[in-house]
């Protein structure tokens, strides 16, 4: 079996003799008319789940081999298989079958006093007791045509996504027949936890325990497995209406099913219902079903459904485990978003630890939480899973943030061939890969790196019709990693990113890059992303806690170099303000009003584009200026000439609803570089010697550049000639590129004022104070106004405005540099 498993790897390219990686042909939970008939194996994979390049087959399993004839032991257990289905729906067994040797398995005598077991007599089925309900369907993937979409990646095409059927992952290893003695409870005293756990505690360790088809089980206190049992529902089902079910009642807000510290436990086509839909959520750290742990190896769950966990995952896999199989389970619904009533408490879908496993052929559905939440898991392999978001809005559709169990270490964690498709609800993130993804680093401690992973030709895809999209915020955002291996994704166009990070991005120190498919954090000290193989469609830009993203039109969103790319008639929209590259070639701010959309501000950049239909407007990643190119990337109009070319300084684009509308401006510094429709401050606002603030004439003719000089002066300076194409010597200025056109206040003995700084007070004042001893330096005598002064504006003084003001928010001003003389 052993060599059987590592042709499967070889022919993934996986390696690592020591993942359990099985092979061969399934049942799939589908019903009829779900999917077409054909093998489990595909040499073109189904157009609902799969990009349209075909894939290179795996090869088929030999068929199983014959059974030896069956023992009996002396205890009445025999080794003979139970009797098999003769179609992948349940259907009672045919004693007659050769496996079984002509007669059913005996079974060992029922307890004394209780009927919860019996034997099977030739040619005679037990009775099957039918449950009164069914239960509740999960919804399944509908047949449909292949969706048109193309892929959003500069790579060569590959295959991406998954490469099975959710249900449809080999799993050879998992024979039809029982570990050594069995039983089957058919006619017990009750259907509750009480009878099956009696039953697991009698047939103890090497043994299975079937539970009649479509029946339903109360489970009013944790089921606990013993070493090397099997727990699976007689004949092995795969539909949902005639597996077994086990119901968690209102007092069971602990596990459902554990097998922690287990090893060789199979849990097998058994349903689970947490009960969160009845009883609502329990705050207890438990999950439906539990497994792992430093003794719980060679585990394997298979063809289950769970959902409506009432705590924080469906499943968990704990760490010190190995070789956890989890392949073929149906997970979800999960949770509840923080838009639900109660507050959400969200929930995973699969949350795994284990090392050297395997988590594989699941559909996780509406987990709200993480679909899939690897929290290191160093060697194991995450592949053709289905991850589906419908009616609930989810923050991850996989998750690799988690620094802990295993301090960073990812090393041969696999996440390749998956597929997430994004229907009818919001996804936050598609596949989130390094802490600062999900947390806001502490600044006191050093960042966590994780480290040692690859993820690979994964596909997130939109809705199976062609006439919608799905809608997620970011892709494949990657912070905070090491040697990690991010390459060959794809996004289909059917999906569309966007969403309001307004929450975060108002604080300088979390801004975060905007909405984007893929977005990696900066290298710091050498650090990060950079050490790793990216693919080449990475952005770069600050990330910090991108699940604070929210559906909608953003009322604030800041772009980094690269993230803008709008040819005419498109548009960077808000809630109310749009950056629009429109059809006459004018760059132009809207404002979306009652009376419509007013134009806020015009580049006059439309004769100087006229005629070219290829023209873009970009945000540059190497010049990091805001151009306008043609076809062949040649620069038409730049709206920034101001800025050295190539512009050194990290540098972001803010787009907010509020003024200042447009702002560039430096990372580091804080410098406002550009703010065509002016900038403005509100209360509290307080710098040193930096940051400054540039303001350009119109058509560029000069330049005004604003801040607090060495002796605690606060200036205005205007540039003499030709326009400012790179950064300034600010102080002392070169007299022959500035004039200082206004200054706050004389300072006679030229004494410097280490420290001072400036700050926009509660109360409107403008004042400067010293850094030696605390004094007030200067004021602008602009408090003690009603209504008081709110803002704190910049401009270019043009139409008799001051270079500086402070002014009400109905727009009076009570200070302002205007007509105020040097001196």
């Amino acid at each position: 079996m052993e060599d059987l498993a590592n042709k499967f790897k070889s022919k993934l390219g996986l390696g690592n003799d020591r993942q359990n990686v099985y092979g061969g042909p399934g049942s799939s939970w589908h019903g009829p008319g779900q999917y077409p008939s054909q093998p489990p194996i595909y040499h073109q994979p189904p157009p609902d789940y799969y990009p349209s390049q075909p894939h290179t087959p795996y090869p088929q399993q030999q068929p199983f081999q014959s059974f030896p004839a069956p023992q009996q032991h002396s205890l009445g257990y025999s080794n003979a298989p139970p009797p098999l289905p003769t179609r992948p729906a349940p259907a009672f067994p045919d004693h007659s079958s050769q496996d079984s040797g002509g007669r059913p398995p005996p079974t060992a005598p029922r307890p004394q006093g209780d009927n919860a077991y019996t034997s099977h007599e030739p040619n005679a089925p037990p009775p099957v007791v039918k449950a009164a309900t069914r239960p509740d369907a999960t919804p399944q993937p509908e047949p449909t045509s292949k969706p048109s979409a193309s892929l959003q990646t500069s790579e060569p095409a590959a295959a991406a996504g998954a490469l099975y059927k959710p249900g449809e992952y080999p799993t050879p290893d998992l024979f039809p027949f029982p570990l050594s003695r069995h039983r089957i409870l058919a006619h017990p005293s009750s259907f509750t936890s009480i009878v099956i756990q009696q039953a697991i505690n009698e047939l103890g360790p090497h043994s299975t325990l079937y539970l009649p088809p479509n029946t339903r089980w109360t489970v009013s206190s944790t089921i606990h497995l013993r070493p090397h049992q099997e727990i699976a529902t007689l004949g092995y089902p795969t539909e949902e209406t005639e597996i077994a079910w086990l119901e968690a009642e209102e007092g069971c807000t602990g596990h459902v099913l554990k097998a922690t510290d287990m090893p060789g436990v199979r849990i097998r086509n058994i349903g689970f219902d947490g009960g969160r839909e009845k009883y609502g959520y329990a705050k207890t750290n438990d999950c439906i079903v539990q497994l792992g742990g430093s003794k719980g190896f060679n585990q394997a769950i298979d063809r289950c459904i769970i959902r409506h966990p009432r705590q924080w995952s469906c499943l968990q896999a704990f760490q010190g485990a190995e070789n956890v199989r989890v392949t073929n389970n149906r997970l979800g619904p999960a949770g509840y978003d923080e838009d639900a009533e109660d507050g959400g408490h969200w929930a995973d879908g699969i949350s795994y630890a284990a090392q050297n496993g395997l988590v594989a052929g699941n559909l996780v559905q509406d987990a709200t939480d993480g679909g899939i939440v690897i929290f290191g898991a160093p060697g194991t392999l995450v592949t053709s899973n289905t991850i589906v978001t419908r009616t609930r809005m989810a923050l991850g559709a996989i998750n690799m943030v988690d620094y802990g169990p295993h301090d960073g270490n990812y090393l041969g964690t696999r996440v390749i061939h998956n597929t997430i498709r994004v229907e009818g609800s919001y996804l936050k993130i598609g596949i989130g890969q390094g802490s600062s993804v999900w947390f806001i680093p502490p600044n006191d401690k050093p960042r966590e790196y994780i480290r040692g992973a690859v993820v690979k030709r994964n596909l997130i895809t939109g809705p199976l019709s062609n006439d919608s999209q799905g809608r997620v915020g970011y892709g494949f955002p990657v912070s905070d990693v090491l040697d990690w291996t991010c390459t060959e994704n794809q996004v289909s166009s059917n999906v569309t990113f966007s969403g309001d990070m307004s929450e975060m991005s108002r604080d300088p120190r979390h801004t975060s890059i905007g909405p984007g498919p893929f977005v990696k954090a900066p290298s710091q000290g050498g650090r990060g992303p950079k050490s790793s193989q990216l693919q080449p469609d990475f952005v770069e830009g600050p990330i910090m806690r991108l699940i604070a993203i929210r559906p909608g039109a953003p009322r604030y969103q800041v772009f980094w170099p690269g993230q803008i790319s709008l040819r005419l008639g498109e548009s960077v929209a808000l809630q109310k303000v749009r950056l629009a590259f429109d059809n006459d070639g004018e760059v132009r701010l809207h404002m979306r009003t009652e009376r419509g959309e007013e134009v806020l501000w015009e580049v006059g950049s439309r004769n100087h584009v006229r005629g070219r239909h290829d023209a873009r407007l970009v945000f540059e990643q190497r010049s990091r200026h805001l151009d306008i190119v043609d076809g062949a990337g040649n620069v038409l109009f730049d709206l920034t000439p101001h800025l050295l070319n190539p512009l050194s300084a990290a540098v972001a684009l803010s787009l907010s609803d509020e003024r200042p509308h447009l702002v560039l401006s430096a990372i580091e510094s804080g410098s406002i570089l550009w703010a065509p429709t002016g900038y403005e401050v509100g209360y509290q606002w307080s710098i040193g010697s930096e940051p400054l603030v540039y303001q350009t004439a119109p058509r560029y003719s000069h330049i005004f550049v604003s801040g607090l000089n060495p002796l605690g002066q606060y200036v205005v300076m205007k540039s003499i000639g030709r326009p400012l194409v790179g950064p300034i010597r600010y102080w002392p200025p070169d007299e022959r590129m500035w004039s200082i056109v206004w200054k706050s206040h004389e300072v006679n003995n030229q004494e410097q004022e280490p420290g001072s700084h400036i700050i926009f007070q509660g109360d409107g004042n403008l004042v400067i104070y010293s850094g030696k001893d605390g004094r007030a330096l200067w004021a602008s005598g602009s408090c003690g106004r009603q209504p008081p002064a709110t803002r704190l504006r910049w401009t270019d003084g043009e139409g008799g405005q001051g270079l500086l003001s402070c002014m009400t928010d109905d727009g009076k001003t009570w200070w302002s540099t205007q007509g105020k003389a040097v001196g």
